[in-house]
């Protein structure tokens, strides 16, 4: 699209070259949402605001056991799964992905796309 955010393109790109990605959200460690590309059930800033608070937790989990900044977390359930991957700038890449994902294929994707974020 003429015009559109190229941050918003990225995400765009990124669940179109992996369509069980259902959410594509670049968030602030402060819980906003940058841009966003996310399935209509998807509450985007819901999505902002957990990222952010389970990433800043676990990076002070991670950095008091001596592992150093935490590049990924990584969550499964029985309904899908939740990847949060670190941006430069302080900022994160958070998406949801169906239950149905191979695994591999969907952290190869996102870890490339916040790299390209970067």
């Amino acid at each position: 699209m003429i015009g559109e955010n190229p941050i918003k393109q990225q995400l765009s790109a990124l669940r179109a070259a992996n369509p069980d990605i259902t959410a594509a959200v670049l968030v602030t460690m402060d819980g906003f949402a940058v841009a966003s590309d996310v399935a209509p059930e998807v509450d985007e800033e819901g999505l902002a605001a957990l990222a952010a608070d389970l990433i800043a937790r676990a990076s002070r989990s991670n950095q008091e056991f001596g592992n150093g900044i935490l590049n990924e977390l990584y969550a499964r359930g029985p309904q899908g799964y939740l990847l949060i991957e670190s941006v430069p700038n302080d900022q994160a890449l958070a998406c949801l992905a169906k239950s149905s994902s191979t695994v591999g294929l969907l952290l190869r994707d996102v870890r490339k796309a916040a790299a390209q974020m970067g």
